[in-house]
């Protein structure tokens, strides 16, 4: 097949699955707009961290939406087990302590964040010197069985071979 007829094909598919991909949300919406309402509400802080992240992989806004959904569920168990309805939606976020723990959650993933962040440096830092100790070592047994025409020219450009005897030991 050309490119040209398999745009139109893919574009067409595409097209279909972004129809059923609505429709399945407005179903979902539909059938669970108070449950919908009651994560919208406690999912706050992540809309917020979804909006400052400006990374491509959206780190932090996943660390606090995990947590942040961590936080929520045991309320939208509660939620679901008591038969539901919007009397009950802002019964449980009008409690101050439901908030205060759906939204603690959600702080509790910035911590994560910002606590990981010099753990992680620090760990490829680590990493980073003890690859070039390994490599230093290895070069070093390198030089003492093929001389030192194996490192190539030196930091002044001229070639270190010239320098010395170019015939290398044979292994």
């Amino acid at each position: 097949m050309t490119e040209a007829t398999e745009n139109p094909q893919a574009a067409k598919k595409r097209r279909g699955g972004s129809i059923v991909m609505w429709l399945l949300a407005a179903g979902i919406l539909f059938a669970f707009y108070e449950s919908i309402v009651l994560l919208l509400i406690g999912m706050i802080p992540t809309g917020i961290a979804l909006l400052a992240d400006r990374s491509p992989q959206k780190d932090y806004a996943r660390s606090v939406g995990y947590l942040n959904f961590a936080g929520c569920l045991p309320w939208m168990i509660d939620f679901w087990m008591s038969g539901g309805g919007f009397a009950r939606v802002f019964e449980i976020v009008g409690d101050p302590f439901v908030l205060g723990v759906m939204y603690a959650a959600a702080a509790a993933g910035w911590g994560l964040c910002f606590a990981m962040r010099p753990f992680v440096t620090t760990y490829l830092i680590v990493a980073a010197e003890v690859k070039e100790a390994q490599l230093a070592k290895r070069q070093g047994e390198l030089v003492e069985t093929w001389g030192k025409a194996v490192r190539g020219p030196d930091k002044k450009g001229e070639d270190a071979a010239a320098q010395e005897d170019t015939a290398l030991p044979q292994p």
